[in-house]
């Protein structure tokens, strides 16, 4: 069990920097309970930096999502939208509410259900180590949104807390903070909330409502071996604490093995409990505010109705404003409607709302939300919608609350596999940079302030950020180290200039320096002077002209293992010393500076990273790739490809076409938003893969293949065409159909 610190320590313990804005309790009856990194190996990049010759976009995107603590005051002003925390949002639900979590009743492949996106409408929540992905729960799971953090998550928290009409979201990292986040103003990005230390332990069970009536939801804990109810609540904009006037009242303490359940039995607007004991009894615990107290009475206990093989669910089955029981066999898939009344041994059957096109399916779980749209039709405003989770082939089959016309039933909706991001992506990689910073001997200015190249670093858009997102959550540079120092090199610009390589040069800086690089990936040496720029070795050389984003990320990118240009086939030479169309993937880092980069306070930011890149780092996990490999006839596929930076998105990242490592094809589709928000519009891109180098494809139309165009492609043996049918409104998806 976590102890409980009293409110006073809680508040001064807690971390955040956000200012959002009768009777006594019934005796026990009978059955009720008796008590209350290595671097990379050494290469080097010929080139000076080059001039971009493409315009930069203005800066019209604000970053996705923040992780973990703001940092900046500003930034934790920013965090959620005006008005004082996530009400800026409030939505009215006609009649329908979101239920918050339930840790016993966990829903396969890490998803929770919840509406994340304040639509009114229960979405999927998936997390796999570090990263949260959000899709709606419609057909195609249209992609909502993604979050990475710093750290795995060990449970997530969904619930209203706020009172605003829709769900926000935190979650217990692997160090035990409880990080929380409310739906950004677009409603396509979690915003940071606030982080506070996690006021349950790993050996403790919690079930999310509203137990104090006063429209948010708290959360009651209680520890899975049995023993004492705790409850937490957000009385404020920010931070749980203990309920004030808790007490468990009847509920006594918990106990081992028994099921718990919440839903508002009476329609009074407070959530009750329900306890499942090992006998297969149902305890039903009416919650009540009596004597300056929120607490629990007991209201009755049936005879045993609960086989070993029954789910017990709670959702609104018929047309009323409270909540009722559901059982489902787990083998048989067998569902029976309850009312939440004394009955005696049994509570009584809802008999005038059959279970319909209730998926009956046996080896399956049974689930509740709101998920069609409000019709106008008798039950539709407050009617739960059904999805069976089929255990035999990991797929929902949804199934609506409806009216036939003349009663309430449900109607199937659609059978689909679950969403599948909750595993295969790499593990967390700590990526540390050492930043230095060198002056010559006759040049006393320092180009920026500190904190200038803190921010290129840690900022929004800056280094750490910027491999963060790309890598999907993968590798983190947060444990880079920044020296405020400016190191005397001893050497006058020209002299500089004129040493043997751009080893030396950088070499100068770490020489000044004089202390330990172990441990780090490598160093980016900034000197106060221009003269040469770029990567030898896995050294990073950066000056004045060259302090942006994008460059660093390009540099950095070399010595990560992207020694290879990106390419197209065009072969036009970008420099003298260039090779024929090197530097002309607009869309890909590894091109810069001629990329279609954005304007940020760092300069210039931007594109991300192209898939055969993608690929060459491991990034995408191989339920999110494709490969088509031709054969003696030709074949076609229609398929929706997911956006890069959109990885919640439903379908492939990343489709290849051939079986030669080699040599081969891709095809990926790129959205303007995040690190792709200068590039001039949405747009499906096919590259080449030639022994390791990718060589974007612009001949038959390209390089943008936009919807409404079929281009062919001759690989030397067969015909590869890619026909763009178009690019969804939400959800992050371009349809396309590969002919191969």
């Amino acid at each position: 069990m976590v102890s409980v610190l009293p409110a006073a320590l809680l508040a001064a313990a807690l971390v955040g920097c956000l200012d959002l804005e009768g009777d006594g309790p019934r005796a026990p009856a009978p059955g009720d309970p008796a008590s209350p990194g290595e671097p990379a190996a050494p290469s080097h990049e010929e080139h000076p930096p080059v001039a971009s010759t493409l315009p930069l976009a203005p800066a019209i995107e604000q970053p996705g999502q923040a992780l973990g603590d703001c940092g900046a005051k500003e930034r934790c002003q920013g965090a959620l939208p005006d008005g004082g925390g996530p009400g800026a949002l409030n939505l009215v639900r006609n009649g329908r509410r979101s239920r918050g979590a339930n840790s016993q009743l966990a829903v396969p492949r890490s998803l929770t259900l919840a509406d994340i996106d304040a639509d009114g409408k229960t979405d999927f929540v998936q997390t796999a180590q570090n990263r949260l992905f959000a899709s709606k729960t419609d057909y195609a799971k249209t992609g909502i949104l993604h979050l990475y953090l710093r750290r795995p998550m060990k449970r997530v928290l969904t619930g209203d807390f706020h009172g605003d009409g829709y769900d926000q979201t935190c979650v217990v990292q692997d160090d035990n903070a409880l990080v929380c986040f409310g739906i950004g103003a677009d409603r396509k990005e979690l915003w940071w909330w606030f982080t506070q230390g996690a006021f349950l332990s790993d050996s403790e069970d919690f079930i999310i409502g509203d137990y104090t009536g006063d429209g948010r939801d708290d959360v009651l804990v209680y520890p899975r071996a049995g023993g004492a109810w705790r409850m937490y609540s957000l009385t404020g904009d920010y931070f749980f604490g203990a309920t004030p006037g808790f007490a468990s009242g009847n509920l006594g303490t918990a106990v081992a093995g028994q099921q718990v359940r919440a839903g508002d039995f009476n329609a009074d607007g407070r959530d009750d409990v329900a306890l499942i004991n090992g006998a297969g009894q149902i305890l039903y615990y009416v919650s009540v505010y009596a004597s300056s107290q929120h607490t629990f009475w007991w209201a009755f206990t049936t005879g045993a109705m609960v086989t070993g093989n029954d789910q017990v669910t709670i959702a609104r089955i018929d047309d009323d404003n409270d909540d009722d029981v559901v059982l489902r066999n787990r083998v048989t898939g067998v569902t029976r409607f309850f009312r939440m009344e004394y009955a005696g041994a049994s509570l009584p059957a809802i008999t005038h709302v059959p279970t319909g096109q209730l998926s009956a399916s046996g080896n399956s779980l049974l689930f509740w939300g709101a998920m069609h749209d409000l019709s106008g039709e008798p039950g539709a405003t407050r009617r739960d919608d059904a999805l069976v989770y089929e255990l035999g082939w990991n797929g929902f089959v949804r199934s609506d609350a409806r009216f036939s016309g003349t009663q309430l039933t449900y109607w199937w909706a659609y059978s689909q596999v679950a969403p599948d991001n909750h595993a295969g992506w790499p593990a967390i990689a700590a990526k540390p940079w050492l930043f230095l910073k060198c002056k010559f001997s006759d040049i006393a200015t320092t180009p920026r302030v500190d904190q200038f190249y803190r921010d290129m670093v840690f900022g929004t858009w800056g280094l750490a950020h910027y491999w963060f997102d790309n890598s999907y959550g993968a590798w983190d540079a947060y444990s880079s180290t920044v020296r405020d120092t400016w190191y005397g090199m001893g050497i006058t610009n020209a002299a500089w200039i004129a040493l043997p390589s751009r080893w030396d040069r950088a070499g100068a800086c770490m020489n000044a320096y004089g202390g330990s690089t172990a441990g780090f990936v490598n160093t980016i040496n900034l000197v106060n002077g221009e003269g040469d720029a770029g990567n030898h070795g896995g050294r990073v050389l950066m000056t004045p002209g060259s302090s942006n984003s994008t460059f660093l990320a390009h540099e950095t990118g070399h010595t990560f293992g992207y020694w290879d240009h990106s390419w197209d086939d065009s072969g036009r030479r970008n420099a003298s010393w260039s090779g024929p169309g090197e530097y002309y993937d607009h869309w890909d880092i590894m091109s810069a500076m001629n990329v279609h980069a954005f304007t940020t306070s760092l300069g210039a930011a931007g594109p991300g990273i192209n898939t055969p890149y993608l690929h060459k780092m491991s990034f995408i996990p191989a339920h999110r790739r494709v490969q088509l490999n031709s054969s003696t006839s030709s074949q076609s596929v229609r398929m929706n490809l997911a956006a890069l930076g959109r990885p919640e998105a439903s379908g492939p990242l990343y489709v290849r076409i051939g079986s030669n490592d080699a040599d081969h094809y891709t095809v990926e589709y790129r959205m303007k938003s995040g690190w792709d928000q200068g590039i001039p519009r949405a747009t499906v891109l096919v590259h080449r893969v030639s022994n390791g180098i990718s060589i974007l494809l612009t001949a038959n139309g390209g390089p943008e293949r936009l919807p409404g165009t079929t281009s062919w492609f001759w690989t030397g043996t067969n015909w590869i065409s890619v026909a763009v049918h178009g690019f969804a409104a939400e959800g992050y998806t371009a349809d396309v159909t590969i002919g191969y």
